[in-house]
């Protein structure tokens, strides 16, 4: 997925902005260049899990939608650990199964890692971010 370090910069204020818990959102997009990211609020408020509010869920995916793109990914945050899907990340994704899931990890809150997979199959296959 092509995408620029500014949604990438947006990613990682998110998440710091949540802290202590994990933040989530959407990515639009098409031809698998991100254009936008969309934060929707955890409703879980946890620091060890993620729960898309479902109003903000589909506010997000209609603001995507109504500005001419579709939805490539799904984000979040992990506050603790490396930018790697847990296996409740994995099993989350079956309800999107086709969506790039980025993950920015503040484990190092100094240096965020910021990785995307693909998630389909209960399988975890990274995925190439092509920063520009």
């Amino acid at each position: 997925m092509k995408i620029s370090q500014a949604l990438i910069d947006e990613m990682v204020a998110h998440a710091r902005d949540d802290l202590p818990n994990e933040c989530c959102g959407m990515i639009g997009g098409r031809d698998g260049e991100a254009k936008s990211v969309v934060r929707v609020d955890n409703a879980a408020a946890s620091p060890l899990r993620y729960e898309m509010d479902p109003q903000g869920q589909f506010d997000a995916l209609k603001a995507i939608e109504d500005g001419g793109d579709e939805l490539l990914g799904i984000y979040h945050s992990h506050t603790r650990s490396a930018a790697y899907p847990s296996q409740t990340d994995v099993n989350e994704a079956r309800m999107w199964p086709e969506q790039v899931y980025v993950i920015v990890s503040l484990e190092n809150e100094e240096a965020p890692d910021v990785k995307a997979y693909d998630l389909a199959d209960l399988k975890i296959a990274d995925v190439d971010l092509d920063v520009s």
